[in-house]
């Protein structure tokens, strides 16, 4: 027996050790994979191959999914992003730096929120959207320092500092570096440029304050020199730093070599130009300046060519039009031609400029206030045309209706005409039938006989159409029994239905949840519904509105009711509520009934909401007010739009989550409320309902619910309600 167990202990270790040398060879060929596409990804970076790059890129997140490298596949995924941005392809960056955000919160993955933020603010930045941008970079870092304490947000910093930089705000900038600086697990290279930011923040303020500026740049020098051999070879911004270091130290020559490595013509031309005004060699200055404003307004030409080539085209049609509209196009032409001639006497006169900057300065503000007055009056121009088109289309809207009134005269005329014939016509019908009326008598006593006995024979036909009618009342004495019935069956089944639905609104024990409800149909039974309960701590609930009226409404409401229960209990998230429904409405819906519903869960310890919402109207949350006196703040809720339920199967929904909904009222509603229409066929709307929470104040659920239906009544008057009408108030204190 134990020499048994001997032998089947020895094969289970073959077994296993078999097991562990198949996998290794797999984890690492996986591992190499992704080293090799991670190689290839970073040299074809600078490329402009973006189908190269993106194919590349999408073989590398497919290999970090397989073994299982999270963070190679979140940055694999950013970098197509900044390879469209830096590719003047900005939109579709942002498009790719969401899609991260979102596939990040729906897997729960810390790393790829943040990178997902961090990415769509540098697109928002590049695409001068400052503010928005600015708010994203600090959501970003806010994000990092709670949820990823281990990890480094010094590039959230660093774009911040670039932009407040930018802005001059370079005390700003020098703070934001330090902040950089003192990230946890801070890269060399994220270090150095937050030490090149600081050393030019410093350097571009000597003109304007900090008498110390000096000693503080060489104290950042010396710590950046340091970093840079460390890191052993230097940044992109390392050129400028060199350039101010120069300029500091008064090595004018050592500057001016430093700024002649500098790639980018036109940021070349800006420092040479910068270097000899600090030499005070003006007539060089001049000579770099003149260059380099030439290539900055070669733009700006070619699209005021492109303009007077667009007027000349408006203005040769408007020839054709009318003299006078002519005569105005023509003094267009002039004042166009005008402007033109100072542009060009205005480049001849940059070319013989003295070598004053000061009034080089002067001369290129005149152009741009010239420029602009030019455009200012070719929108003017644009708009005079635009209502010389107006006139022109009102005057042959006149003309048709007056050929319109002659078309109608004429027919009036032709229609007497013809009334007219017709009337001498039945006169001499009537003068032809007085010659024959005395025939007619002649032949009216013997048809007089005929019609005695047909009378009799109508007589015998009116006794059997009496029985007749006796037989058709009892059928409808019958079918007024039958519709009674009907009747009641009717408020059974309405009975029926707000017994599904939840009739109490206190929670035992629990003073922290205000909820409150209320349903009305528009016939006797609907498909509106509304349902919530409390479990462990969480309420879950949802509000519906089901597709059609009547009885086969109520069923599909029955069932969506009873299905949001049966999956909510067991705990799963709204989205996979929503998902679960959707499969089983879907399944042999023969009639095509769908139903919208938004789905919540609001954990009460903390405060967090999760919610789906699937195709129905957006809720208003409304905020508390910022002072005793000042009206509350209601806004719509910004959702993800998912389709309604039921309408096709196999659809995975998408959950959003509130941080925190404390002490803020959630209102939710169907369209029978801002659908609601009066006498006018006017629509109660959204912007009312806005209106209506900011004008009157409430305390509790109940109150907010009440408050909104007085308000749709009123609006509506005496006017029958359309459709079902469902409101849904929740309050966590």
């Amino acid at each position: 027996m134990s020499a048994f167990r001997y032998i089947w202990r020895l094969r289970v270790v073959a077994i296993l050790f078999a097991i562990h040398c198949s996998c290794v060879p797999t984890a690492a060929s996986d591992a190499d994979d992704v080293k090799a596409l991670t190689a290839q990804m970073y040299k074809i970076y600078n490329s402009h191959d973006m189908e190269q790059f993106m194919d590349v890129t999408e073989r590398l997140k497919a290999a970090c999914l397989k073994a299982g490298d999270e963070r190679m596949f979140y940055k694999a995924w950013g970098n197509q992003a900044l390879f469209c941005c830096n590719n003047q392809r900005r939109s579709r960056g942002y498009d790719i730096a969401r899609e991260l955000q979102q596939h990040a919160l729906q897997h729960d993955s810390r790393f790829g929120i943040y990178n997902g933020t961090h990415l769509s603010a540098y697109v928002l930045y590049q695409m001068g959207t400052i503010d928005e941008a600015k708010k994203e970079f600090v959501k970003a870092i806010d994000y990092a320092h709670e949820h990823l304490p281990g990890e480094s947000a010094a590039s959230s910093y660093i774009e911040l500092a670039k932009m407040e930089y930018s802005s001059r705000g370079m005390e700003k900038a020098i703070e934001y570096a330090e902040k950089a600086k003192k990230e946890p697990n801070v890269n060399p290279l994220h270090r150095l440029n937050a030490l090149s930011i600081q050393c030019l923040a410093v350097a571009d303020t000597v003109l304007y304050r900090h008498a110390d500026y000096a000693e503080r740049f060489r104290n950042f020098y010396a710590e950046r020199e340091k970093v840079k051999e460390a890191y052993g070879r230097d940044g992109i911004m390392g050129a400028r730093v060199e350039l101010w270091k120069c300029i500091i130290e008064n090595d004018f020559d050592g500057a001016l070599t430093v700024a002649s490595t500098i790639r980018n013509k036109l940021e070349r031309y800006q420092c040479l130009r910068f270097v000899y005004r600090q030499m005070r060699d003006y007539e060089n200055a001049y000579k770099i300046g003149y260059h380099y404003w030439l290539m900055r307004d070669s733009i700006s030409q070619q699209s005021n060519a492109h303009l007077l080539m667009e007027m000349n085209a408006a203005m040769g049609l408007g020839r054709v039009e009318s003299e006078a509209k002519d005569l105005k196009l023509r003094n267009q032409q002039l004042r166009l031609d005008q402007v033109a001639s100072e542009l060009e006497q205005r480049r001849l006169r940059e070319e013989a400029l003295t070598l004053s900057l000061e009034n080089q300065a002067i001369e290129l503000e005149n152009r741009d206030i010239e420029l602009q007055n030019a455009a200012v009056r070719l929108r003017n121009d644009s708009l005079d045309r635009s209502n010389k088109d107006l006139q022109l289309s009102e005057w042959e809207s006149r003309m048709e209706a007056q050929k319109s009134e002659e078309r109608t005269h004429h027919v009036f005329m032709a229609m007497l005409g013809i009334i007219a014939a017709i009337i001498i016509a039945a006169l001499a019908f009537i003068l032809w039938r007085r010659s024959r009326h005395t025939h007619e008598i002649e032949t009216a006593y013997g048809q007089l006989e005929t019609a005695h006995t047909r009378l009799e024979d109508a007589h015998t036909r009116l006794e059997d159409a009496h029985t007749q009618l006796e037989h058709a009342y009892g059928q409808l004495e019958a079918t007024t029994k039958a519709k009674e019935r009907m009747e009641s069956e009717l408020r059974i089944a309405r009975d029926i239905q707000m017994g599904m639905v939840p009739s109490k609104f206190l929670f035992e024990g629990r003073t922290d949840i205000d909820v409150y409800a209320s349903l009305a149909s528009a016939k006797e039974v609907g498909g509106d519904l509304y349902d919530f309960f409390l479990q462990s701590d969480k309420l879950y609930f949802c509000i519906g509105d089901v597709s059609g009226k009547g009885i086969p409404a109520a069923l599909f409401m029955s069932v969506a009711v009873n299905m949001f229960r049966m999956v909510a209990k067991e705990g799963f998230p709204p989205a996979y509520i929503a998902t679960k429904l959707n499969d089983a409405l879907t399944t042999e819906n023969d009639n095509g009934m769908f139903v919208t519903m938004f789905i919540g869960e609001i954990d009460l310890t903390t405060g967090h909401m999760d919610f789906c919402n699937a195709g129905h109207n957006p809720p208003v949350i409304i905020d508390r007010p910022l002072a005793p006196h000042e009206p509350c703040r209601p806004d719509y809720l910004e959702m993800e739009a998912n389709a309604p339920i039921g309408l096709w199967p196999e659809l995975e929904f998408v959950g959003e989550r509130i941080t925190n909904v404390r002490g803020r009222t959630l209102f939710l509603y169907t369209d029978g409320l801002s659908e609601a229409e009066n006498l006018s066929q006017e629509q109660f709307g959204e912007e009312r309902l806005i209106q209506l929470f900011k004008t009157r104040p409430f305390d509790n659920a109940r109150q907010t619910v009440d408050m909104a239906k007085t308000a749709v009544t009123a609006f509506v008057g005496e006017a029958e309600p359309s459709d079902d009408l469902t409101i849904l108030c929740i309050k966590i204190k």
